[in-house]
């Protein structure tokens, strides 16, 4: 029979075996699950910034008639000219913008700074309060004699007490009303040039220009991260980037996922 030390000790070499083979068990678990939400959290981030680069292209085009190869210039140009017009709204038609390397003339539509704001920031509702005053006013009445009363908000108060029949305010109330509006300014998005490079090789996202159909040309942005690139975690498992894909002509390769 065995004796109570070797059967305490064979006791305590069972527990942590357990507890050993229930680490193992958890690692093998949690580890691939962490992976695997590592590579979606990056290729989610590496769609997201070719959506950047290709709607600022967009953008690019509509203003100057053509695409560009150089992203840093693609974004500064676009973040200036949504700047220039939201700080001047008579910024419209043929303008020149003053960047880091020249000047360059653009054509400005009105309202062009919120087609980039809508598509690149993100809305954020607010409720604001809103007083609206009203008068109680007297204006004479040529034909009866006597003293018509109107009911006059605060913008037209003016036009009513210039007029030449204007008699009296007898009284004035005042109220308050909740507007919701949408605000995209509160959190304005800013084209950093982080956004050019690819989020695991840190190498520029590609871009092409067919020009084949001069009159219609296509922007193509694509990932410079082959489909079987590979990365070790933990000695004996793998980070697989996966397919990133591209943006040709405005229309994502991962559309139909």
């Amino acid at each position: 029979m065995y004796s109570q030390d070797i059967l305490d000790r064979k006791i305590g070499a069972l527990d942590w075996g357990i507890i050993f083979s229930i680490l193992i068990l958890f690692l093998i678990i949690y580890i691939p699950r962490s992976i695997w939400m590592e590579e979606s959290e990056i290729r989610n981030d590496a769609r997201e910034r070719m959506l950047d680069i290709s709607n600022s292209q967009d953008f690019y085009f509509e203003l100057t008639g053509k695409y560009s190869t150089n992203g840093e210039h693609l974004f500064e140009l676009i973040e200036a000219a949504m700047d220039s017009l939201i700080a001047d709204s008579t910024f419209t038609g043929s303008q020149s913008l003053n960047l880091s390397d020249g000047k360059y003339t653009i054509n400005i539509e009105r309202g062009f700074e919120v087609k980039v704001d809508t598509t690149f920031s993100d809305a954020v509702i607010m409720r604001k309060v809103k007083l609206d005053t009203i008068y109680t006013v007297g204006m004479k009445n040529e034909d009866s004699g006597g003293v018509d009363t109107l009911f006059v908000n605060v913008r037209d108060l003016k036009s009513f007490t210039n007029d030449e029949m204007f008699y009296d305010i007898f009284s004035s109330d005042t109220t308050s009303r909740t507007e919701i509006v949408t605000d995209y300014l509160r959190k304005k998005y800013h084209l950093s040039n982080e956004r050019l490079y690819c989020p695991i090789t840190h190498e520029k996202f590609y871009f092409d220009i067919d020009e084949s159909d001069s009159e219609n040309p296509i922007f193509t942005v694509s990932s410079p991260v082959p489909d079987d690139y590979t990365e070790p975690r933990f000695l004996v498992f793998q980070f697989e980037a996966g397919r990133h894909g591209s943006i040709k002509g405005g229309i994502t390769t991962w559309a139909s996922e």
